[in-house]
Formats: C-alpha cells, sequence, structure tokens
C-alpha cells in the first residue's frame, strides 16, 4: 500500500494538445472521409472507438509519414514540459493511441515510454494500419477504460488527480479523488452538472501550483 502518494492521469488531446490528433491525421490524409465519420459519430451511428479504428486505419501512409504529421502539425500546451520535469507522478490516458502522444511530444523532447501511457496500440506493415485496444472499456465505446485506471491507481492507494476535457474523460472524472478541467471545454459543465470536485486550468504551471499548496 503507498499511502499519501498521489499521482496524475492526464488525457492527451486538448488537455495536454492544443488539437485532437487524430482528427489532424485525418484531415491531413483522409480529409473526406472524416467528414463522413465524423457525422457518424456526431449522429450515435459509430462508437468513439469505431471513429478512431475507422479513421486511423483508413490512412495509406507509413509509419514515418505518421509521426511526421504529428511532428508538423501537433502543438501542445508548452507548460506540460514543465511539469513533467517536475518529477511529478503521471500517466498519459488516452483514447486516441500512444504513437499520437509519442510523435506529437518528439519536437518538445518529451520522450515517454509505452509504460507512461494508457492508451491504444498502432502497428504498421508498410502502408497498412492496424489499431487495438488493450484497455477496452466493457461497453466497448471509447476504446480506452479511463475509470478502470483511475480504480486501479485507488486501489494502490493513491490519491488519483484526473486531467481532461471532454466526454471519454467522464466516467474518470465521476471516479478520481479530484479533477482539472481544461477552461472552457465541455467537461466544465458536466462537472458543474455532476457536482464534481474540480478546478479549471490555463495550463500545467497552475497545476504544479496547486500541488505545492497540498504538501
Amino acid at each position: 500500500m503507498t499511502e499519501n502518494k498521489s499521482i496524475f492521469l492526464i488525457d492527451f488531446d486538448v488537455t495536454i494538445s492544443r488539437k485532437d490528433s487524430t482528427d489532424t491525421l485525418l484531415e491531413t490524409h483522409n480529409p473526406e472521409y472524416k467528414k463522413i465519420i465524423r457525422e457518424k459519430y456526431k449522429n450515435g451511428d459509430i462508437t468513439m472507438r469505431e471513429f478512431v479504428i475507422f479513421g486511423l486505419e483508413s490512412l495509406n501512409i507509413t509509419r514515418e509519414e505518421y509521426i511526421a504529421t504529428l511532428d508538423k502539425n501537433v502543438t501542445i500546451d508548452e507548460s506540460f514540459k514543465d511539469f513533467v520535469e517536475s518529477g511529478t507522478e503521471f500517466k498519459i490516458v488516452s483514447a486516441g493511441t500512444r504513437l499520437n502522444i509519442q510523435g506529437s511530444l518528439l519536437k518538445y523532447n518529451i520522450n515517454l515510454t509505452d509504460d507512461d501511457i494508457i492508451s491504444n496500440d498502432i502497428s504498421f506493415e508498410g502502408n497498412k494500419i492496424k489499431i487495438t485496444n488493450p484497455f477496452l472499456d466493457k461497453e466497448m465505446y471509447y476504446g480506452v477504460d479511463k475509470k478502470k485506471a483511475v480504480e486501479s491507481y485507488r486501489k494502490k492507494g493513491y490519491k488519483v488527480i484526473f486531467v481532461g476535457d471532454g466526454p471519454s474523460d467522464y466516467r474518470a472524472m465521476e471516479t478520481a479523488d479530484f479533477v482539472f478541467v481544461r477552461k472552457g471545454t465541455r467537461a466544465v459543465k458536466f462537472c458543474l452538472e455532476e457536482n464534481i470536485d474540480f478546478l479549471e486550468f490555463d495550463n500545467f504551471n497552475e497545476i504544479l501550483e496547486w500541488r505545492e499548496n497540498q504538501k
């Protein structure tokens, strides 16, 4: 049992990154198909998991092209680098893929291992992409069970602080000990409606400051 120890579980897209990495890949390499499946997702015809799988598996690009697209087009809140360098214990939990995160962070010299990221796996055979879901939620809706990730760390005796912005984070936010929500995102309304204890944040330095004040 690890008493009085905290861990931050942090969503990636629109929480750390400025825009959604899966959307960016689709917009760059298959924009017409993106419109079609975005509409299907909006109408409830496909799940978030299917949106990610259908979208990314439709791309006819190599691993190198995939990473280069992320490197060029996905920017992050650069204060996340301060957060990483502070030594604060964290994991990224994302309904995208591990490579989306690793590829987007390369230019910031943030090198995360697979163990640092709870997300979907992606493999390449030439230009053919395959997505698998090692952390699948039981509803098979989001592709990654963020609530289970929170519960797992709480069982180990951690205080879990969840950081996110949108629907794939809601069940984790309900379960975490405390929540940070990216300012101006959908999760603000959700947390208010569900009486979840949370703070809005503009950058990760505010989270580090809050952490220091908890000591």
